[in-house]
């Protein structure tokens, strides 16, 4: 096993072995050699290497020359990672398999077969070719000829392209891979692209210098990748990809058809084994506080593990993930509630579009209120109550809304304006029902008297044409895509719970009339912060009364209205107070929309 002396500062200064006796700092080594020390440390099986330091990587690149390396690097395949601090930095390709030539042949075809080892030294020469030496990778798509002859043909190939011979000497190889990814780090388009995604100016980036866990050759051998939870409600769920005789991301990115990694024709029917040691590996990873997806390889029926990253997640099973990790005692109920992102809450409380649902877009705008429906596009308030009087869903499509509108809104399971901003009327009307509403679509064009929606491409949407508005994203879909519908599952109340014994402010909720008031108790409000009396009177048996009482041409006549209006009120009030049970209700009092 490679052990570096961390003395004299060397593994700030230079490198460390991936086996460290203490976890590595992400500062210095990033985000996966970091994590790969952590997992070593756990005792599980990551293949042995080095990391060389960011600022190593950065002093070779200024004296255009690699370090030395232990000894113990020398005989083995080698693979080279990058390692950003921050894994969404990006980073050069990876370059496996350094390290084969000539000479290593013999050697190599006795541990994996020949087929396996001109395979492997084939995928090299491409590799080495097109991501170090800039050939053209399609150069080396049409090889004719198996075994010797094929690789031949690769080095006349490389010749050609390169204007040298491929290098047989393996630190010659690793040197120029190891300088080419430095450098390729600093090109300036790379620079443009890690500055878009927040990194600083003077970022770097460690690399890692691992040996080789072939995924090619004899027995059950391949590369894939698998995760323990499902990604989309967080349960318990051991899935992924694995592609039999492949290395690295093959499976992933799809070069042939993968197999799933339990139920027929999967991992677990070609090798049971495999499939324990992985879920047996995700169990002791969770030692570090969180689920992750795990970068693969399998040797002739054993495990090596390449990477780990937080397992994919939707915002659902973010919350059924981190509640998991703490009532397993991994995590504090603290932790739990500073992993998720307060936004993302906002689907379990509306309905969603469903992740791998297609979506064709023909406008956006402003995501003015969360949530997503379907619906026929209606473009008056009275086609809205139509609709919903025959139970039929409807979206109302205005240019910009206004009071008399909001009957229409109460009837339609979605809105959108082609104007107006975040405070427009639209969107704090919709927000207070709990609509999805898209504002601002400017890109689209509405016509109230053709009763159209015409989008950039032409594109003609008339009434009754089937259309979806995304609230979150503030998309607007043609059709209607497949629907998660919302879920208040018990990891969100465990959750809410939680974040009810450590809030140290109270939350109250604008509740207008009695149903607004129960679905605020419900979720455990402190009281009503404001009960908007005018929006008590949209209903149809009492608008006109409402109407009359705002036109009286005489004091007589208001009286009667309000004779009428009183019972209606006290009685909502009452309702009001006897929902809240004692807590705290603001009332707001009449504030007729003249």
């Amino acid at each position: 096993m490679l052990h570096c002396n961390q003395a004299g500062h060397r593994q700030v200064n230079e490198f460390s072995a991936i086996h460290s006796e203490t976890p590595l700092d992400s500062a210095i080594f990033g985000a996966r050699g970091a994590r790969l020390s952590q997992l070593a440390l756990l005792g599980l099986p990551v293949p042995e290497g080095i990391i060389l330091s960011a600022a190593a990587v950065q002093r070779a690149v200024d004296a255009d020359n690699m370090p030395s390396f232990p000894d113990g690097l020398k005989g083995w395949l080698l693979s080279l990672r990058a390692s950003p601090q921050e894994p969404e930095w990006g980073g050069p390709t990876a370059i496996l398999n350094i390290g084969i030539c000539d000479a290593a042949m013999p050697k190599l075809i006795k541990k994996v077969g020949e087929n396996g080892a001109y395979t492997l030294y084939r995928r090299f020469i491409h590799s080495f070719a097109s991501n170090v030496m800039g050939a053209d990778p399609e150069a080396f798509e049409d090889i004719q000829g198996d075994g010797a002859q094929r690789i031949s043909h690769c080095k006349a190939i490389y010749h050609e392209e390169t204007d040298t011979e491929f290098p047989q000497d393996p630190e010659e190889q690793l040197r120029l891979t190891l300088l080419h990814m430095a450098k390729a780090w600093n090109r300036p388009s790379a620079r443009i692209l890690r500055a878009a995604k927040g990194a600083p100016k003077d970022a770097g980036v460690a690399l890692i210098i691992q040996r080789m866990a072939l995924g090619i050759g004899q027995g059950v051998c391949g590369a894939g990748a698998v995760q323990m939870v499902d990604d989309t409600t967080g349960a318990p769920r051991l899935w992924g990809r694995y592609l039999p005789q492949s290395q690295g991301q093959d499976a992933v990115i799809g070069v042939r058809k993968a197999l799933a990694i339990t139920g027929m024709d999967s991992l677990e029917s070609l090798c049971p084994n495999v499939v324990t040691e992985l879920a047996n590996i995700d169990t002791t990873a969770r030692q570090l506080g969180e689920a992750f997806q795990f970068e693969f390889t399998v040797e002739n029926g054993v495990v090596s593990i390449l990477d780990a990253s937080p397992a994919k997640r939707n915002a659902r099973a973010a919350v059924r993930i981190v509640v998991d990790l703490a009532e397993a005692g991994i995590i504090s109920h603290k932790d739990a509630l500073l992993r998720v992102e307060p936004r993302s809450l906002i689907e379990h409380l509306h309905p969603q579009i469903a992740k791998d649902a297609t979506r064709d877009v023909f406008g956006s705008g402003l995501p003015a209120s969360p949530g997503a429906a379907v619906g026929r596009a209606v473009f008056t308030p009275q086609a809205a109550m139509a609709a919903q009087a025959r139970g039929e869903a409807c979206i109302l499509v205005r240019n910009e809304t206004s009071p008399e509108d909001v009957r229409g809104m109460h009837a339609a399971v979605a809105v959108l304006t082609a104007r107006g901003g975040m405070t427009s009327h639209a969107a704090v009307i919709a927000r207070g029902l709990g609509l999805p509403c898209v504002v601002g679509a400017a890109d689209l064009r509405v016509d109230n008297i053709a009763k159209t929606l015409t989008a950039t491409d032409g594109r003609v949407f008339g009434e009754g044409a089937t259309i979806c508005v995304d609230g979150t994203s503030g998309q607007i879909i043609s059709g209607a895509p497949v629907m998660n519908a919302a879920v208040l599952d018990a990891a969100y109340e465990t959750l809410m719970k939680w974040a009810d014994d450590s809030r140290t402010i109270g939350v109250r909720a604008n509740a207008d009339t009695p149903d607004d008031a129960r679905v605020a108790r419900d979720f455990k409000v402190d009281g009503i912060g404001l009960c908007r009396t005018e929006h008590m009177f949209f209903d149809d048996d009492r608008v006109n009364v409402m109407r009359e009482m705002i036109l009286s041409e005489d004091t007589v006549s208001r009286r009667a209205a309000l004779k009428l209006l009183l019972p209606m009120q006290r009685a909502d009030f009452v309702e009001l107070f006897e929902i809240m049970r004692g807590l705290p209700v603001t009332i707001r009092l009449l504030d007729p929309p003249l």
